[in-house]
């Protein structure tokens, strides 16, 4: 969009009103293309993740895409030994929301041979203003199909 100079104040603004309304449009779309999992710079400075790393970021991500989605089965496949006391708390939190957008960033992920460590902080976006953040600490088991998640702790 190009504007003459003597309007040109008056164009930003135009431009700004436009952008943020595009953004408003847009905003459901990107909510909904899944969740965002943040690799810190650490990870990159430390060196290549290993094949475990990488299979422990998938599970994050289909563990964030299970909240974001209310996707109880998807639940079940990365905590199998989902209780039934979990199972009803995660249903009525899923039915007390419309939209949760989960961010992690992990902090650290340590990988023994049939454990894992993963300690991250989780944001959430509910209902497209409330914003929590809280630190988490996953126990992970190493299974024959790959990682789950053993334990969840705050």
């Amino acid at each position: 969009m190009a504007c003459a100079t003597e309007f040109g104040r008056r164009c930003d603004g135009i431009r700004l009103v436009v952008w943020a309304f595009s953004l408003v449009l847009l905003s459901p779309f990107l909510a909904w293309a899944g969740p965002s999992i943040h690799l810190p710079d650490v990870t990159a400075a430390t060196g290549p993740e290993t094949p475990d790393e990488v299979a422990v970021r998938r599970l994050l991500g289909d563990y964030a895409r299970a909240i974001e989605h209310k996707d109880l089965a998807l639940f079940r496949t990365v905590k199998p030994n989902l209780t039934k006391e979990e199972e009803t708390r995660l249903q009525k939190a899923f039915a007390s929301v419309q939209s949760q957008v989960v961010k992690i960033t992990v902090q650290s992920i340590q990988v023994q041979v049939r454990q894992a460590t993963v300690r991250l902080m989780r944001r959430d976006t509910i209902d497209s203003s409330m914003i929590a953040s809280f630190p988490q600490t996953l126990l992970l088991d190493r299974e024959k199909d790959g990682w789950t998640i053993r334990e969840i702790n705050r």
